[in-house]
């Protein structure tokens, strides 16, 4: 009996029909789904970035669909066990969440607009301006926004810039993590239900 010819790259994004391939579509299209939803809970799915939102989307999405492209050549370099390589990924994504709810708690901050009826959430500094630390002393961030509004330019006058970055980097990096995980695990996924069809 002769062996099985090897998975071509179109035979395993023919995979991606599978419950494992449409999850790691879903996770690679997260950062762009987010736009669609509502405000107040599209905060919940891409981290509020300020002016860098845009630039972090089109970045956490390529390297998401890279990732599904790359995952089929991971094959060749991991080991066989296509079942450790999902356990592993999903491992990986739980501990990139857990990295995030912490980048979220500490940065990110939801303010009421009752005027407008609706929630805006922004990302935050761990440092205030000198200008924030005389004017407003040790009024809460929620407050602080409330008072001078949620533009970007009132953020950046309120936080230090090198406060800002690493916060919005910390948010960046572990959601990413997070997403990429998540792409990686089901990818694979979608390649072992590749590879258990062909048998």
């Amino acid at each position: 009996m002769s062996e099985a010819r090897p998975l071509t790259l179109r035979q395993y994004y023919g995979s991606f029909k599978s419950l494992s391939g449409t999850l790691a579509g879903a996770a690679t299209f997260l950062p762009f789904l987010s736009k669609l939803l509502p405000e107040n809970i599209s905060a919940y799915v891409f981290p509020p970035l300020g002016s860098a939102d845009g630039p972090a989307r089109i970045g956490t999405f390529a390297v998401a669909l890279a990732t599904t492209y790359l995952a089929f050549f991971w094959k060749a370099m991991l080991p066989r066990n296509n079942a450790r390589r999902v356990v592993l990924a999903v491992a990986l994504a739980v501990v990139f969440h857990f990295l995030y709810l912490l980048a979220y708690f500490r940065f990110v901050r939801t303010i009421d607009i009752p005027t407008r009826g609706t929630t805006v959430s922004v990302s935050v500094g761990y440092q205030r301006s000198e200008f924030a630390s005389k004017t407003f002393g040790s009024v809460s961030d929620w407050e602080l926004l409330r008072q001078r509004g949620t533009d970007e330019e009132e953020i950046w006058m309120l936080w230090t810039a090198p406060s800002l970055l690493l916060a919005r980097g910390s948010l960046l990096v572990a959601y990413s993590g997070f997403v990429l995980c998540l792409v990686c695990g089901c990818s694979c996924g979608a390649l072992y239900q590749a590879d258990q069809s062909r048998q």
